[in-house]
């Protein structure tokens, strides 16, 4: 990454989404709007007057509203979004997919047009752990993780990358054949920017539809933390490590050990996607399944070597 890429990297972010949702912040009791995404006017002409202070049952209807504060309330202090799919909303039709979670005192809710139920996302991902669990070693986990991800997504790549002091290094990858490797490779294991890292270190699953899309700002100047919001926008991180390996869609899970960063699951393909909410489910647990294989697996290398040594 050159220094002017690190210098645009360093400019100071204002809270965005990605245009495919909508976003409303409220209080901390998920009672009234106190900011919104400069897009919700779309979404709701007649009110094109004004959110601010809105009733949320008055927005999205009283039963949906209510669904969402019992989630809210269900989550805690949960480092994770509650999902409440394919809701209605009274003055609209279809139906719409939510995520809510606290942010300090702030509560961010996000809605999207609701996708079709995925009736076999939980036995996917239960075949997927079956499989993960026959794997022995750390070398055969990660390689096996990659295959199998890259199969369901059906993405260009995956990759596995090792965070430590040396720098991110490549642990396995699975790709199509026309994967630019030395190119793509390069821009994937370029050092991460601390504030690049610190993202990486809150938030969970990261999912990005496509980096040229034209993000989309909130309305006032709440300035909420969306590091946890599914459809926070691309960073300028991201958008720099993406153009530069060709992609447009990307998505990360954090791999962590004993709580602390330790590695990074990323899929990379070069057209725009779609994730539904269901999938997105299935991610955000897998990379909590990934995250304890790999620390189980480390510890029984440790073990194993240990009982190799010789007795002094």
């Amino acid at each position: 990454m050159t220094p002017e890429d690190a210098a645009k990297t360093k400019r100071k972010e204002n809270p965005a989404i990605q245009p495919h949702g909508w976003m409303a912040i409220c209080d901390d009791q998920a009672a009234r709007i106190v900011d919104h995404s400069a897009n919700l006017a779309d979404l709701f002409p007649e009110r094109a007057g004004g959110f601010f202070g809105l009733a949320l049952r008055d927005l999205v209807g009283s039963a949906t509203a209510h669904l969402l504060r019992n989630g809210l309330s269900r989550a805690g202090e949960a480092p994770r979004p509650t999902l409440a799919p394919r809701q209605p909303i009274p003055s609209l039709p279809g139906l719409y997919d939510f995520a809510v979670h606290a942010a300090g005192e702030l509560t961010i809710i996000e809605f999207e047009t609701a996708a079709e139920a995925d009736p076999f996302a939980l036995d996917r991902l239960r075949t997927l752990i079956d499989r993960l669990a026959a794997a022995r070693g750390l070398n055969r986990l990660m390689t096996l993780a990659a295959r199998l991800i890259q199969a369901m997504l059906q993405w260009d790549c995956v990759t596995i990358l090792r965070l430590d002091l040396g720098g991110p290094r490549v642990l396995a990858q699975q790709k199509r054949l026309t994967w630019p490797d030395a190119e793509a490779n390069a821009q994937l294991c370029a050092d991460f920017l601390e504030k690049a890292l610190a993202d990486l270190r809150a938030a969970r699953l990261r999912f990005v539809a496509d980096v040229a899309a034209a993000p989309v700002g909130l309305a006032g100047d709440s300035r909420p933390d969306l590091r946890m919001a599914f459809l926070r926008a691309a960073t300028p991180d991201e958008i720099l490590r993406a153009r530069a390996a060709g992609c447009a869609a990307l998505l990360s899970l954090p791999i962590r050990v004993e709580g602390e960063l330790w590695g990074l699951l990323l899929a990379h393909d070069r057209g725009a996607r779609k994730m539904t909410i269901d999938e997105r489910a299935v991610f955000d647990l897998l990379g909590d399944y990934l995250s304890l294989s790999v620390q189980a697996a480390l510890a029984r290398e440790a073990a194993d070597e240990f009982h190799r040594r010789p007795a002094l």
